[in-house]
């Protein structure tokens, strides 16, 4: 009876301990006036209503207290991008030129691991009002006794802060259209590397690209190989590797002819209207000698491989017929390709022309070396039209 009366004893004085630290720590909270944050939270508060009254003062007297007296090993009072549209504002022109050469040069990692300010309106009222008033910043700027360089750089910078989020003012295009003007006029400048690798966002295709296509033709057997065999309709799919205007076509083509007469082949009768497979692998070298907007036409040379086989149904009838084989001998082949690029869109994922959908109109001449078959000697003419894509992956143009 005395241990129970024990316990309850010492879990009402638990009980009674947790309450009371739960009261201590509510009154904590209550009462705690003199955190970091709070005081960056209510002097953003305080720094946003000044400028928005115009009273530009007091925007001063509050932006200058925040960046020297909170804690800047932990906290971050004031993001560069609020800092830069304030200077501007207050015609500090030579505090934007240091911190914004400093920022993209040395010091964005500055601002890493620590505690960023509470989200509010302050960098959307700035930029919204920069935007509003952007004639009479720009006529500040020109005014002041700023070097033309200095002039031009913060000009360009200043339509860059105001260009994207939140209002999107300004396309990228336009930004960029800008900084091709400053970089052409200032070649040399201070801030010309800067511009290149910081404002001037331009994309272009890698020199390495993948193609492939899907296609359906039509051989055309001359010489003696076109007495043994009629043309017949082909089907085969293709894989390209690009290097700018180079390209490696990689082919596989097969044809469905029939044989014109009986043939003795490796001991084997084939009998005449036999159906056969006709292979014609490929690898051959392009050379893009036009590409626009539209088509892309591309000579090539290369190697590759003939061969006639019977088709599996008539081996399955006659075993025999599997020993037996034309070729499989080597070919020389040249001839065109001709891409009609279809303009769809590829999507974000790859945002160039060198990336696109296009239908493909290919040429060849094949000559196989036939001189181990005799009354095969010949060679082939073959058609095709397809369908494909080519794929290049952008890169940063700087």
């Amino acid at each position: 009876m005395k241990n129970k009366l024990f316990i309850l004893l010492f879990l009402s004085v638990i009980s009674y301990v947790s309450a009371q630290n739960k009261d201590n720590i509510e009154n904590e909270i209550l009462s705690y006036t003199n955190s970091q944050t709070q005081i960056i939270s209510k002097g953003r508060l305080l720094l946003a209503d000044s400028f928005m009254e115009g009273d530009l003062q007091k925007v001063d007297e509050v932006r200058n207290y925040l960046l020297k007296e909170v804690d800047s090993e932990n906290y971050i009072a004031l993001l560069p991008g609020e800092q830069w549209l304030i200077s501007y504002w207050t015609g500090e022109f030579y505090d934007v030129l240091v911190s914004v050469n400093y920022y993209y040069t040395k010091g964005n990692k500055n601002y890493q691991d620590k505690i960023f300010p509470p989200e509010d309106r302050l960098y959307y009222k700035l930029v919204e009002e920069s935007w509003n008033e952007l004639e009479q910043l720009e006529g500040e700027i020109l005014t002041s006794d700023l070097n033309e360089d200095q002039k031009d750089f913060l000009l360009l910078h200043l339509n860059f802060m105001i260009a994207g989020e939140p209002l999107n003012t300004i396309n990228q295009d336009e930004i960029n259209e800008m900084a091709d003007l400053f970089i052409e006029k200032h070649p040399a400048g201070k801030y010309t590397e800067l511009v290149k690798n910081n404002i001037r966002y331009k994309f272009k295709a890698s020199n390495w690209g993948f193609a492939f296509d899907f296609f359906a033709g039509y051989t055309i057997q001359t010489g003696e190989l076109s007495s043994q065999f009629n043309n017949g309709f082909a089907l085969g799919h293709g894989f390209d590797i690009e290097y700018k205007k180079f390209t490696l076509f990689l082919r596989n083509y097969i044809g469905f002819p029939k044989t014109l007469r009986e043939q003795e082949v490796e001991g084997i009768t084939w009998e005449k209207d036999m159906r056969v497979t006709q292979f014609l692998p490929e690898a051959s070298i392009g050379y893009s000698v036009v590409d626009t907007e539209k088509i892309k036409l591309s000579p090539f040379a290369g190697i590759g491989g003939v061969g006639f086989s019977p088709v599996e149904a008539d081996i399955q009838d006659r075993p025999e017929l599997d020993e037996s084989t034309v070729g499989f001998v080597t070919s020389y082949t040249v001839g065109a390709n001709l891409d009609f690029k279809l303009g769809w869109n590829t999507g974000a994922i790859f945002p160039n022309n060198k990336t696109y959908w296009f239908v493909r109109c290919r040429y060849g001449y094949t000559m196989p070396q036939m001189s181990n078959y005799p009354g095969y000697d010949g060679n082939i003419h073959y058609f095709n039209v397809g369908i494909g894509g080519v794929f290049r992956a952008t890169k940063r143009d700087i």
